[in-house]
């Protein structure tokens, strides 16, 4: 009898810690999923609008710039098969579009951040508009945590403004 009442009691509290765990992963996703979805939701906006107003085909990548102004940007190819990019301001209808072919990729403008650089480490880039004027921003972190940004000209790679330290 005793052992029967120890088990019902495991039981219990087995399954009070299952239903626990399921509640903390349901809470979980949900919060995961209302804080991706302004990004998502920019995404599918800026994807809406560049294919509507220039020759964008199929996107590749997108990317949230904020600097001076906030600016989505998308890379992916236009309906001749051109690898592009489009840059949309978040306020405002000035789309800018540029041949990939006439600037550096976001792999080598992470390259020669980390060749610039070679104590930091880079952890990504972000396609926008600095001074009117294309740009990529890569972050950086160094070993005590530092975070910093280098903005790199689109169109040949120069560095524009480093800020660190931060």
């Amino acid at each position: 009898m005793e052992e029967t009442k120890q088990s019902h009691r495991l039981e219990w509290i087995l399954m009070g810690v299952a239903v626990f765990l399921i509640a903390v992963l349901i809470g979980f996703s949900v919060l995961m999923y209302r804080s991706q979805r302004p990004m998502v939701q920019a995404q599918e906006e800026a994807t809406e609008l560049a294919k509507k107003y220039t020759d964008l085909a199929t996107v590749d990548n997108f990317y949230w710039f904020t600097r001076e102004e906030t600016y989505f940007s998308l890379t992916g190819k236009d309906k001749k098969g051109d690898e592009i990019a489009v840059i949309l301001p978040k306020e405002g209808n000035k789309i800018k579009v540029l041949k990939q072919a006439d600037g550096i990729t976001e792999t080598q403008a992470l390259r020669k951040t980390a060749e610039a650089y070679p104590d930091d480490y880079v952890t990504n880039a972000r396609l926008g508009m600095f001074q009117e004027k294309p740009v990529w921003e890569v972050a950086t972190t160094t070993e005590n945590d530092e975070v910093g940004y280098v903005l790199l000209s689109f169109a040949d790679g120069k560095e524009i403004k480093r800020i660190h330290g931060i």
